[in-house]
Order: C-alpha cells, then structure tokens, then sequence
C-alpha cells in the first residue's frame, strides 16, 4: 500500500461513516428519538443502525430500510453518533462491554438519554475519555411534544454539538444546561408528566364525585389544560396575575385555592420535585460504586 492510500484509508477511517447514527436500545424513548430524527428529514433510515437485545422490534425497522446490528461494537463501530437510550443499570454493563475494543468508538460522539448517569462516569465505563451529549427528553416525545435539556462535555465537537442541538429543536423544546442541574431537571421536564397525569386523574375522580361522568369531563379537563398552557405562554404578565384573574373575591376559585392552600399544594409538588431529584442522585452515586 502506498503512503498516499495508506494516508486517504486513515483518512476515511476517521471522516467516512458507514452509518451516521447507532441506537443502543430502541424502547419507547430511544423510539420516538429515533422517529423524530426521520421526521426531521435531517436524518435518514439508511443513515442508522440499531441494537436491541429484543429482537422482536427489529422487522419494523428493517422495512423502513434501518440497519440491524448484532452486538454493541457492530453498532458503534462506524457511527459518527451514538445513541445510548438505555436505564442506567444497563449502561454500565453496555460500556464496559464496549470498552474491551475501543477502536469501535474511537470516532464517535455519545448521546445518552439514560437519566441520572453522569458523563464522567459513562467515560470511566468506556475506560477513556470521549465525547458525550447528556440530555434529559420527556416522554410526550413520543407525539412530537417533548422537551429535552441537554448539556456536553469537552470533549465534543462544537459544530456537532450545535447540530444535535438543531436536530432535538426538530422534535422538542430544547434547553441547554451545565451538568451539575442534569439530575434536577428530570423532576421539572423527565418526571413532570407523571404529575400532570396524576393532576387529570384527581379531577376525574373529583368530577365522577359530584356525578359528571368522565367521557364528559375528561375533554373538558383537557382542553382547559392546554388551553391554562397556551395562556402561560402568550400572556404578558407573569402566573400569580393569571391566577388572580380567574380567582374573583368570594368567587368559586378562591374557595378552590383557599382549600388548595391549607392541603399546601405548593408544598407538596416542591417536595416531591426534591423526592425526584434526591432520587436521581442515588442513582448516579449507585453507578459508580
């Protein structure tokens, strides 16, 4: 081989991608990133390859012309990006798998969406320093109404950052963030639905109470729901002035408040935005030990 091919076969080692995207697990999360990122018309199906150790998912995505990988290292091996869309548990047996051939990442960028894994420790799995994007997306991912916080360490391009971060605008709100606030963002957008689901089910349960039956107020609930969002997000004053609009004096919401107020309603999302958090930094200290 003469130096010329041996310098351009180095060359396309390190720039050419057999696939641009490899999915570590492709369950509900790591699904919906995938779908979004085809919907973006920014990503296409012959440009990702996936591994899953349930293979029963695998026909969908060979009919959408996806490439299936038998392993890890086949995965990784050749992605300009991997996507680690697996639960914490299963990230560390997954790096330090991946870790005994680190020719089969040595080009890649690491995108993790496993909550509460820090990227130092993903590194210290891997055995080497590499370069991740850690992001937090939320579940209403899955109909196109997401949010993502996500944050980088130094080791990760600039302009590869900058277009990850383009691609999750494609398909959820984004926010960047330090590390250090990853673990409590999962309380605000990652844990947060589980609490609005809860919120809808209470007023269905209150509704039924008082004889209204829930396929006629639950559409109401609803559309008041999002309707309360919409209202956040065009008003020009800030929330308290909201509430006080609705809530006349003597009026029926100022009963309602009043009562939310002594069950301290406030006081119970705070603690258990803190129960989430304190919960993630368990994990991330039980990754380590």
């Amino acid at each position: 081989m003469s130096q010329n091919t041996s310098n351009l076969s180095k060359k396309c080692n390190a720039k050419c991608y057999a696939h641009r995207f490899a999915f570590l697990g492709v369950g509900n999360m790591g699904g919906a990133l995938l779908d979004g990122f085809l919907k973006s018309g920014l990503v296409k199906p012959e440009e990702i390859i996936v591994f899953d150790i349930d293979s029963s998912k695998y026909q969908n995505y060979i009919m959408r012309g996806i490439k299936i990988a038998p392993d890890t290292a086949s995965a990784v091996r050749g992605a300009e990006y991997t996507v680690i869309a697996l639960k914490p548990s299963i990230v560390v047996s997954s790096m330090k798998e991946l870790s005994a051939d680190k020719s089969a990442f040595e080009n890649t960028t690491f995108i993790s969406i496993a909550a509460a894994v820090p990227m130092d420790s993903i590194c210290e799995f891997l055995g080497m320093t590499v370069p991740i994007i850690r992001t937090m997306p939320s579940t209403p991912m899955l109909i196109g109404q997401g949010a993502i916080a996500v944050c980088k360490n130094e080791a990760v391009d600039t302009e590869k950052f900058a277009f990850i971060c383009r691609l999750f605008s494609e398909i959820a709100e984004v926010a960047v963030l330090e590390e250090r606030s990853m673990n409590s963002i999962i309380a605000v957008n990652g844990s947060s639905p589980a609490y609005v689901y809860l919120f809808v089910k209470a007023m269905l349960e209150g509704a039924a109470e008082q004889g209204i039956p829930k396929e006629k107020a639950l559409p109401l609930i609803l559309k008041t729901v999002e309707g309360a969002v919409g209202m956040i997000r065009q008003a020009d004053v800030d929330i308290d002035t909201l509430i006080q609009r609705v809530a006349s004096p003597n009026g029926t919401t100022l009963a309602a408040l009043d009562s939310l107020g002594k069950d301290d309603f406030v006081g119970a999302i705070k603690r258990a935005m803190a129960a989430c958090t304190k919960r993630a930094d368990e994990i991330s200290e039980e990754i380590k030990a």
